[in-house]
């Protein structure tokens, strides 16, 4: 006697039948699909939620502003070592002509000033001075770092006066640093030879007193080198800015 099968019975047994023939498309698809459902459980897992993302953004604005303040600040000063420390006044035509400069050392010892209105050139065996400029260019002093103690703190005072014209008064003051080498002077400049710079920065800025009179002169700022953990700070009095 014939018994009809079923139609879930024949479902089941093409399926099985399917399944056995083409086991390689089955295989595939089990797999490509269980790839989506961990991806899907794994994102779900490690997505952030808002609070998350918030709070990991403000901790990153927080480690960049801590880093940058690493760097250095104008108050902690610049970081570099040196034998030797070039001053140097910068004044062009639109300045104004003759800017007679004053540089003494007040710190660890009285050295100078030295400049037209105090005359001679060398505060031996710390500073010397380039000698009066009376047109326009530039002129400088040199400090023999070498001279001082290890750890000693050099304060130097820096002064101007327009002595014949102050056009606009503008003016940068320049700092170089050398280590090693001899220093010798070319024109208004002192050069560095046998030797390596190991810094440079420029303060630019204005200076308000002109007219033939020493008594005039403005000061323009204070330089101060720590020898002992090597670094700089220039503190202005008004007329000058740090860059």
């Amino acid at each position: 006697m014939h018994v009809s099968k079923k139609h879930w019975y024949k479902k089941i047994r093409s399926g099985n039948w399917f399944s056995f023939r083409y086991y390689w498309f089955v295989l595939t698809c089990f797999l490509l699909c269980s790839g989506i459902i961990a991806y899907l459980f794994i994102t779900q897992k490690t997505t952030p939620s808002c609070n998350t993302s918030a709070l990991n953004i403000l901790k990153d604005v927080n480690t960049a502003f801590e880093s940058c303040c690493k760097c250095g600040t104008p108050e902690e000063g610049l970081h570099f070592p040196a034998d030797y420390l070039i001053i140097t006044y910068q004044f062009s035509s639109l300045g104004g002509r003759d800017l007679d400069t004053r540089t003494g050392i007040s710190s660890p010892l009285n050295v100078g000033p030295l400049g037209y209105c105090d005359q001679g050139t060398s505060g031996n065996p710390y500073i010397f001075w380039s000698g009066d400029n009376r047109g326009t260019g530039v002129e400088s002093c040199m400090i023999d770092l070498t001279k001082f103690n290890a750890n000693d703190v050099i304060q130097i005072n820096c002064s101007g006066l327009w002595w014949s014209l102050r056009n606009n008064g503008d003016m940068s003051l320049d700092i170089k640093a050398y280590e090693g080498g001899t220093m010798s002077l070319h024109g208004y400049q002192f050069v560095n030879t046998g030797g390596q710079q190991s810094a440079e920065t420029s303060f630019s800025g204005n200076v308000h007193a002109s007219g033939g009179r020493c008594e005039s002169m403005e000061s323009i700022g204070t330089i101060t080198y720590n020898k002992r953990n090597k670094t700089l700070q220039f503190d202005p009095i008004n007329s000058l800015q740090t860059p």
